[in-house]
């Protein structure tokens, strides 16, 4: 009789790295989520290189104890970070892990990719991040093309992001105050948030150390405004969705990018209900009918998607249903 044999167990490691914050999961064939770890940033741009090495490895190296594999185990490890589409900024990526247990194991994409597999399931299609930044990426595996639209960041773009929001209304604010502008519920709300007594004292925001997440944050307020039918809150977010619909019309028009293609929704600002439905009654006026979803799952598992996807398997309706009960229990 022939002794058993054993089944090698298989594994993949995804993770999405972005400027405030990293997540990793591993997982098996059958898309079992098998754990799930937070870090700090991994954004080789704002974050020192001795913290980017040492957010990644230990993160890696604490799903593979909570899951009991072994660096055998591990089929593909897919790094989705920040600018890691960039030549220059993948090769301090790999220069950073370069002789760990992982090199051979990694391959690396852009955060981007892995928002847009989290919407497609690893497919091709279109992705529109409005969150504290703001990008399109596109991705056409029929055509073996990936191609941007802004992502510029806070100094040289990102338009219609939170940050942009933000912005637009803070200079509101002082234009307010010395009678350059109207009168807004904005004043009372932001000085409210920040603690604050009057208008100058917002200058204190020139000292704040890492200011960009504050000042997207300010975007919930003008969102609370428009709601409130303040009409510079309104405006703004109007000029908003228009440049967000800017950078998809772009991509449509320029890029020859097939409307049946999907757009993923991703980011904080299309969790409001209200920015949502004026983004989408605008783009249907100047784009016309496009299938839209927002994604059901995190970035990090669209990077272990992609993982699988490498490695040959078929992204079938079990494993989706596998990866969706996988996000229910982790996000109970």
């Amino acid at each position: 009789m022939e002794p058993l044999k054993t089944k090698i167990k298989r594994r993949w490691i995804g993770i999405d790295g972005g400027g405030s914050k990293t997540s990793c999961v591993i997982g098996d064939e059958q898309g079992n989520i098998l754990s799930f770890a937070k870090g700090s940033s991994s954004n080789i741009h704002g974050t020192p290189p001795q913290q980017v090495y040492q957010t990644l490895t230990q993160l890696i190296e604490k799903v593979m104890d909570d899951s009991q594999t072994s660096i055998n185990h591990i089929e593909g490890i897919y790094l989705c970070l920040a600018g890691a589409d960039r030549e220059q900024d993948q090769k301090v990526i790999k220069d950073l892990l370069k002789n760990t247990p992982y090199e051979q194991k990694i391959k690396l994409r852009s955060d981007a990719e892995a928002a847009l597999a989290s919407g497609t399931w690893g497919q091709s299609g279109i992705l529109l991040i409005a969150g504290t930044g703001s990008i399109v990426y596109i991705v056409s595996h029929e055509t073996n093309k990936k191609l941007r639209v802004g992502g510029w960041g806070y100094l040289l773009g990102d338009e219609g992001s939170g940050y942009y929001i933000g912005q637009k209304a803070l200079r509101a604010i002082m234009k307010a105050y010395d009678f350059r502008g109207q009168d807004t519920l904005l004043t009372s709300l932001v000085l409210d948030h920040f603690k604050l007594h009057q208008v100058p004292e917002l200058l204190k925001l020139y000292s704040v150390e890492n200011f960009i997440p504050d000042i997207a944050r300010i975007s919930e307020f003008v969102l609370i405004a428009a709601k409130k039918k303040d009409a510079v809150a309104i405006e703004i977010l109007e000029d908003a969705v228009f440049e967000l619909l800017q950078m998809v019309k772009v991509a449509y028009q320029y890029h020859s990018i097939n409307k049946e293609l999907t757009l993923v929704l991703h980011g904080g600002l299309f969790l409001d209900e209200y920015l949502k439905e004026l983004f989408l009654k605008n783009l249907k006026q100047i784009i016309g009918d496009v299938q839209y979803v927002q994604p059901k799952i995190p970035a990090v598992f669209g990077a272990y998607l992609l993982a699988i996807k490498d490695s040959g398997l078929k992204i079938d309706e079990n494993i989706k249903r596998n990866i969706e009960t996988s996000w229910n229990e982790i996000n109970q």
